[in-house]
Order: C-alpha cells, then sequence, then structure tokens
C-alpha cells in the first residue's frame, strides 16, 4: 500500500497516481461543504468512475475490482468519514493506492 501524499485542503484537486509500475491513474477529490463529505473521480485508461463517496474503507473502488488492477483504501484515526476539508492535511484521513497483490489480500482476509 502506498500513501497517498499530495492531497491539500484545496476543495478541488487533480491528481496523477504514479507509485504503481506501469499504470497512470488519475484521480480528482472535491469536497462538498454543504455535505461535509469528499467525492472522488478515478480515470485509468478507458476506465472511469465518478462521484465516488470518500468513506473509510478498505477499497472504495472494490466494486470495480474485476476492472481495474489497483484499489484505494481510505483510513481514519477517528473512525469516521473524512467530513472536514483539512482531514486530509492533518492526517485525520489517509488514502492509500494499493496494487493488485495488496486488493487480492483485502479480499482474501475480508470479504471471504
Amino acid at each position: 500500500m502506498l500513501y497517498v501524499n499530495k492531497i491539500t485542503s484545496d476543495p478541488s484537486q487533480q491528481l496523477t497516481l504514479t507509485g504503481i509500475p506501469t499504470l497512470q491513474i488519475g484521480m480528482t477529490l472535491r469536497f462538498m461543504p454543504r455535505i461535509q463529505r469528499w467525492i472522488m473521480g478515478v480515470t485509468y485508461n478507458s476506465f472511469e468512475a465518478e462521484g465516488i463517496a470518500v468513506v473509510t474503507s478498505l477499497n472504495l473502488l472494490r466494486q470495480f475490482k474485476d476492472n481495474i488492477p489497483f484499489g484505494i483504501s481510505c483510513v481514519t484515526t477517528n473512525g469516521l468519514d473524512p467530513y472536514r476539508i483539512d482531514d486530509f492535511v492533518n492526517q485525520v484521513a489517509n488514502l492509500y493506492l494499493m496494487d493488485a497483490t495488496d486488493v487480492a489480500e483485502v479480499e482474501k482476509d475480508w470479504f471471504t
């Protein structure tokens, strides 16, 4: 698992995740102040997913596990979903990029 360390408190962000060799993953993060929620979008080759609520999860992209060779995990120190604009900057919430081996391990340990 690779820590995604480029997240700021900007309410609209575009990141390129390059931690897994040969994969280049585009990610957008938007903070929605009215509902106190972060929303994520992911692009990889021809795959696109938008409007994914960033919640505490072993794999936010689990529903797409048969279509993409990676996952994204969200871990929080307080057990709550990230709901403040500075939760990632203050490391109350952390995102991790998972390669195919990490995703398989999570599936084996938690979902079988």
